[in-house]
């Protein structure tokens, strides 16, 4: 593999990485899916590092240059709206757990309040 190829190879790795993650999610399979997530930073650390701003002084431009990072940029942007899309599925479970767990404390509130006001009533 060349050093041209690191960062398609990494790329790649990434997309593949999310559309997993996206799949436990829907399965709602946490552990599989917190198992990714040290590969999942490092695959990020690894492109922050790699892909800077700073343009190769020895690199040439040329049309197939320019394809390739093209390409390149378009894989990145298919990466994040793919992190955009299990984020948006997390907040939605986390919201609909919220929810939940919200009812049900609300029901336990009012049981107790129930049973309160009962035992109240028994001893009068």
């Amino acid at each position: 593999m060349s050093e041209a190829e690191i960062p398609s190879f990494e790329i790649e790795a990434l997309h593949m990485l999310l559309e997993q993650e996206f799949n436990f999610l829907k399965k709602q399979d946490f552990k599989s899916f917190e198992e990714l997530q040290n590969r999942k930073q490092e695959l990020l650390n690894f492109l922050v590092n790699e892909i800077s701003d700073e343009p190769d002084p020895k690199s040439e431009v040329t049309k197939k240059a320019i394809s390739d990072n093209q390409n390149l940029s378009d894989r990145l942007t298919e990466c994040q709206n793919m992190q955009k899309r299990n984020e948006i599925l997390i907040n939605q479970k986390l919201k609909s757990i919220q929810e939940v767990l919200s009812s049900l404390g609300h029901q336990n509130i009012l049981t107790n309040k129930d049973t309160y006001e009962h035992l109240n009533k028994k001893t009068r």
